[in-house]
């Protein structure tokens, strides 16, 4: 009897707890709808809300990238904004019986502009396009193309419209380079141009191009060669404070210049090596010729080039040296090689400004092309052209015309101006353009210079 009673019990404790259990999951499931019901209608009241809203924020961020101000508040005076609903954070009496939602849900209002411009937005215009701003380019993400095996390239500069031509395509680094004594200032050779006048051709190289390339300043002969490091440091501080380039460039690499790269490497300026042909030093080598043609040589160039990277330069130039050896010293190095007349196998290439547009195409110039520089362009030609019609209209008469005189005068003044000229008296000529011009004290002529600009008719 007793072991039936508990066996009743154990069977009536189950079945109560089945009931609960099965009561805990009808309830359960009561809830979960009515959460579920709950979130449905919060969303469809927000979906309703969502266009608005997502029109006010896109206008807000189009005046703030377009550089339009928000509406002026007058000393704090807000009355052009309708204030926020005091009501907005609060709870809603209304019942969706469609959804069979409680009448005490959550609803969210936003704060509504009185402008024309938010309340309509089919009125609303598109968001002004952004232009992004060129990256700089640095030693460091010319190591970097090294490493992506991406080619470098390098152009001279010696002036500010070279300068923006160079920039505008997107050229890696543009050089200032001493080459300019021969190209711009009509020297043989590039020994004498001086530390002041390369200050001054990179000065207008650096408004030229301000912000993306990466600019290299060439050290002239005779201001870095002295046994005193110092003053080659002393005087790349001016190529880089005075002159505004990024970094310097130093020709050979004994011993003894890549002590002085590495004094002015951690005085704090990037350095650009140069060895093979260094033009610098044609009272040595005996005038432009090629480099590292034989076995002895072209080791010596390699030796050169890696003590320049032991040093600290970021890139070394070659300079007139066979392909082979070219690509035997890029090998080598860890740090980028930019060759001009020495091959495809370099890291990146280098040409003068005006060789490689042919910038100066006329038979005399012509055998001064070296051998390696292919010209791109043929503007020499085309300025020949342009300068030649001009002198021809000129000597005809066709040139300016009437088409190109666009500064008139106005028919009555134009006659008054005749008949003061043909006066032979000139003090009685003077005095009856005074009294001319006290009878029109009260008309009003506009100055010249305030209807025409310099370069055209139309207001500046």
């Amino acid at each position: 009897t007793t072991s039936s009673t508990t066996c009743r019990t154990i069977i009536t404790r189950r079945v109560k707890a089945d009931a609960v259990a099965d009561h805990g999951m009808k309830v359960s499931r009561v809830l979960w709808n009515h959460h579920r019901h709950q979130l449905d209608h919060s969303r469809r009241a927000f979906s309703t809300r969502q266009a608005p809203l997502h029109n006010i924020i896109v206008n807000r961020l189009s005046e703030w990238r377009s550089h339009r101000s928000l509406p002026t508040h007058d000393n704090n005076n807000y009355s052009n904004i309708s204030p926020c609903n005091k009501t907005s954070f609060g709870r809603s009496n209304s019942t969706n019986k469609a959804s069979s939602i409680p009448s005490s849900t959550w609803t969210l209002r936003r704060c509504a502009f009185s402008t024309t411009a938010n309340n309509n937005a089919s009125d609303n215009k598109p968001p002004a396009p952004t232009i992004k701003k060129p990256r700089k380019v640095t030693t460091l993400s010319i190591a970097a193309k090294k490493r992506r095996n991406q080619k470098i390239t390098m152009v001279t500069a010696y002036d500010y419209p070279s300068a923006i031509h160079v920039d505008r395509a997107g050229i890696d680094i543009v050089l200032v380079g001493d080459s300019c004594a021969m190209v711009e200032l009509g020297f043989e050779t590039t020994q004498p141009i001086t530390l002041d006048q390369m200050i001054h051709h990179c000065q207008a190289v650096k408004r030229g191009a301000p912000n993306r390339p990466l600019l290299v300043g060439d050290m002239p002969f005779g201001s870095y060669e002295f046994e005193n490091a110092d003053i080659a440091l002393r005087n790349a501080y001016r190529m880089v404070k005075e002159g505004g380039m990024d970094a310097v460039k130093f020709e050979g690499g004994s011993e003894s210049r890549a002590k002085i790269v590495r004094h002015v490497v951690d005085g704090g300026v990037a350095v650009l090596g140069h060895v093979g042909l260094t033009p610098q030093a044609i009272s040595v080598i005996g005038g432009f010729r090629a480099q590292g043609r034989t076995a002895a040589r072209a080791r010596s160039i390699l030796d050169e080039a890696l003590r320049l990277q032991d040093a600290g330069a970021f890139a070394v130039v070659l300079e007139c040296v066979p392909g082979n050896v070219a690509a035997a010293v890029t090998n080598a190095l860890e740090i980028p090689t930019i060759g001009i007349g020495a091959g495809g196998g370099t890291s990146g290439q280098v040409l003068v400004f005006h060789d490689l547009l042919g910038m100066l195409s006329h038979p005399h110039h012509e055998e001064f092309v070296p051998k390696f520089c292919k010209k791109y362009a043929s503007v020499g030609i085309h300025i020949n052209d342009g300068l030649a019609q001009f002198k021809k209209e000129v000597e005809e008469g066709i040139f300016p015309g009437n088409e190109y005189s666009p500064y008139v005068m106005s028919e009555e003044e134009a006659a008054m101006f005749e008949e003061l000229v043909s006066k032979k008296d000139p003090a009685a000529a003077a005095a009856d353009g005074e009294e001319n011009m006290a009878s029109k004290e009260d008309a009003e002529i506009e100055d010249e210079s305030e209807q025409l600009s310099l370069y055209g008719d139309k207001k500046s």
